[in-house]
């Protein structure tokens, strides 16, 4: 079982040709895929192990969404009925991430769904189909020495190219296994050519081989997820410490102008540190940044509404001086002149304001 390696890019759509020629061996593969899968269902079955059973289910999932994405471009290919537009969609489409293509309740390394494209996810299906056929011993579709021989080597040169895009430090750990598994691999062909029966070590260095490839998408991904989680992080605190300052200056504003004032204290962004760069410190980070967005909401309301106590006060007394319109009274030309220059102080005192107006409508009949 070979994949179907997709021609293009996300950048550089394929021709409609070429999606034709890759979607007519992507499906049969796809099925082929299941045929393997649904046999070793059934010897799991035979075995009665519960974690044969998951790893069945998890890679059922990651097959399911293969076929899934497999049913979209055939939805969005409609029999060749394509401009420029759907073959860039197209090229999206199979280019792009596979998020959330894990069934609820399975796990792959921890992460439900992996942000990999469709070509990722086959190589990923392949590698666990071969590594389950090992450990439940179910012979693999018979094919030619020969054949798997130059699967292996084509797989080879997928994991040197999927080496090369780790990082240094990440290159220094995975080196010397890919080192190993061509020399090995080398070994085996020179004996195939001398007429050796190679049968008894080519599967185990296909499993190798397989559980390698899958190290490296998975690896690949979680780095992905790492540095995407880093970037939302980054770009959070950043905004937080902008709103940070415009909560500050609404706190100033606030004490400038009532008393008294809310007396929380503001958030100080910048004294969470930077950005780390472990899963578990940037969880960590980012809960520290919800817990300090949720205090900047609470002290910007509470200062809000300060202030618009002091809006009320106002509107209170304009209704007040209108439910008095014609009172010649003392207390209607000298009460009113007060309290608007109480309200004009800075800051206000708003404890003070509240009961004058309050006395002020109550002589005028006003609610």
């Amino acid at each position: 079982m070979t994949v179907p390696w997709p021609p293009g890019s996300a950048q550089s759509p394929a021709t409609a040709q070429q999606v034709l020629a890759y979607l007519g061996a992507l499906g049969p593969w796809i099925e082929q895929a299941r045929e393997d899968l649904d046999r070793l269902d059934h010897k799991v079955q035979e075995t009665g192990t519960p974690a044969g059973t998951q790893d069945i289910a998890m890679t059922l999932s990651v097959w399911q969404a293969i076929k899934t994405r497999y049913d979209d471009l055939v939805r969005v290919w409609d029999s060749g009925r394509v401009t420029d537009l759907e073959l860039r969609t197209l090229a999206a489409m199979t280019w792009g991430s596979l998020n959330d293509m894990l069934t609820p309740g399975t796990t792959l390394n921890a992460g439900a769904g992996l942000p990999i494209s469709l070509p990722e996810a086959c190589r990923m299906l392949e590698a666990l189909i071969a590594q389950l056929s090992s450990r439940y011993q179910l012979a693999p579709v018979p094919t030619e020495t020969t054949a798997r021989i130059a699967n292996l080597r084509a797989q080879a040169e997928r994991i040197r190219d999927q080496a090369a895009l780790d990082p240094p430090a990440i290159r220094q750990t995975t080196s010397a296994a890919i080192a190993a598994l061509t020399a090995d691999l080398t070994a085996l062909a020179d004996k195939a050519d001398r007429g050796a029966d190679v049968g008894g070590i080519l599967g185990p260095l296909e499993v190798r081989a397989a559980r390698l490839e899958r190290d490296l998408i998975v690896g690949h991904a979680e780095r992905a997820q790492l540095a995407e989680k880093a970037a939302l992080a980054a770009k959070r605190r950043t905004a937080l410490i902008a709103r940070e300052q415009s909560v500050a200056d609404l706190v100033a504003a606030t004490r400038a102008m009532v008393t008294p004032a809310p007396k929380y204290a503001v958030p100080h962004i910048e004294a969470l540190g930077d950005v780390p760069d472990t899963a578990a410190g940037l969880d960590a980070f980012l809960a520290r940044l919800d817990q300090a967005s949720t205090a900047l909401d609470f002290v910007q309301q509470a200062n809000q509404q300060a202030q618009g106590a002091k809006a009320a006060l106002t509107a209170r007394l304009e209704k007040a001086e209108a439910a008095h319109t014609g009172d010649t009274g003392t207390l209607s030309a000298t009460l009113p002149g007060q309290i608007r220059d109480l309200l004009s102080e800075t800051p206000a005192r708003l404890a003070v304001i509240e009961p004058l107006i309050t006395a002020y409508e109550a002589a005028g009949g006003a609610s």
